[in-house]
């Protein structure tokens, strides 16, 4: 199966299951409020925060070298399970000392409710490299299930101990520990027989420290600069802010769904073949992705008011300012995504990490100048304006290093290209009114 079919088959699947997601946010919204949504989200930014710091980038490394040579996954499998377990624990004994030491750091969050979220970790970790696993062995279709199997366990789960049973917040974080154990359980299942084996490979395990170094720094500043103002606003405005903010963060999540899905799938390719016609391919692939997340962005802005009073209820208006402020950003994080994965399934040049360097600071002194006056609005601009940043940086130092690309081949899509999809449309509606 080619690239375009892998990415039209993971997208339309995630696509499909966005009134899952949204049935799932509804239900959580409604049934905690602002305050109780804040605390949710706040908690699982703390925890997403201590996971990308405890992966060390091995999922990268794990996606490169499976799809280098698939002769390695047994022994990359044992050292996702070893890794996992130990950087896990390592990271729970971490989480503790802060939140034991400056309380007033977790804000509304009690630090039992953070280490009871904590307890996923080593899943976590070793369910991240067994997912990379499968994209490096081009195991598509078991990614996808995967994706689709978390969605509805989370939506089931969600209606249980929510309506169902009457719980809240603590019951909504069990059920990410379990959903943590289940998935990691399940990944065993579908990369059998290269599960069999238990002791890790240590030497094959530096070579993936060595490789993911700088892949991992990229990586965990990109995530800070995404989630950074969740840690912000909770610390600073409380529970009910980081609530309402959270759904604009949602927004912009379900608006990603595209260039994340090509990002992914783009980066094993890429490390199998990284040559300069390989460029070519990312540009075209960025400019149909800058347009879909373009339309995709002016829909969302006029219709986002009446989607967030008619989903998450009248008490989430507030968001509705945020999501206009952050649109700009989200549109520029689409292309930014692609170049970045472009280049992290290359060399993963330094520079890179200087650009995600400058896009925090900047983010980080936006958001505690403007939270105090502007609350949540000011994060969703700080954010806008540090993602259209590190766009233009990242632009500047892609076509820089690919002179064969030009600026209007990753913006702009032709005229051809538009009558091919125009046409692959056509096809697509007379054959579903049959």
């Amino acid at each position: 199966m080619g690239f375009a079919r892998h990415v039209s088959l993971t997208l339309l699947l995630r696509i499909a299951f966005v009134p899952l997601a949204l049935m799932q946010a509804a239900i959580v919204a409604r049934w905690l409020g602002p305050g109780g949504q804040g605390l949710f989200a706040a908690t699982g930014a703390w925890i997403a925060t201590a996971a990308m710091f405890g992966t060390l980038g091995l999922p990268a490394a794990a996606t490169a070298f499976a799809a280098a040579d698939g002769r390695r996954t047994a022994a990359l499998t044992a050292n996702a399970r070893f890794t996992g377990l130990v950087a896990g624990c390592a990271t729970i004994l971490l989480l503790a000392a802060i939140g034991s030491a400056m309380p007033a750091a977790l804000g509304p969050i009690p630090l039992s409710l953070l280490l009871l979220a904590a307890v996923a970790l080593p899943f976590t970790f070793g369910s991240s490299q067994f997912q990379a696993l499968l994209l490096g062995r081009q195991r598509v279709r078991a990614f996808n299930f995967m994706d689709a199997l978390e969605r509805l366990l989370l939506l089931s789960g969600t209606v249980l101990l929510l309506p169902g049973l009457g719980l809240g917040v603590r019951g909504l974080i069990a059920l990410t520990v379990v959903l943590a154990v289940v998935r990691h359980s399940v990944y065993h299942f579908l990369l059998r027989p290269d599960t069999s084996r238990l002791l890790p490979d240590l030497p094959l395990l530096r070579q993936m420290a060595t490789f993911s170094a700088k892949a991992y720094v990229v990586a965990l500043l990109a995530f800070l600069v995404l989630r950074s103002d969740l840690v912000l606003i909770n610390g600073m405005l409380g529970a009910h802010a980081t609530g309402l903010y959270s759904v604009s963060v949602q927004a912009a999540d379900f608006l990603l769904v595209l260039p994340g899905t090509i990002g992914t799938l783009l980066f094993p390719r890429v490390a199998a073949a990284g040559n300069e016609e390989s460029a070519l391919f990312t540009a075209k692939v960025c400019r149909h992705a800058v347009l879909a997340v373009g339309l995709a962005c002016l829909a969302t802005a006029a219709g986002s008011w009446w989607a967030i009073r008619l989903i998450f209820g009248e008490a989430f208006l507030g968001s509705a300012a945020c999501v206009w402020v952050l649109l700009p950003g989200v549109w520029c994080m689409a292309p930014q995504m692609i170049l970045s994965s472009d280049l992290a399934g290359r060399d993963c040049p330094a520079f890179v990490v200087a650009i995600w360097s400058i896009a925090l600071f900047v983010n980080l002194g936006l958001n505690l100048f403007w939270l105090p006056t502007l609350g949540i609005v000011g994060a969703a601009a700080s954010s806008s304006i540090a993602y259209a940043l590190a766009l233009a940086l990242m632009t500047r130092y892609w076509l820089r290093r690919f002179p064969a690309v030009r600026l209007r081949d990753l913006f702009v899509i032709r005229a051809e290209e538009l009558r091919e999809l125009g046409g692959a449309a056509r096809r697509a509606f007379v054959q579903a009114g049959r």
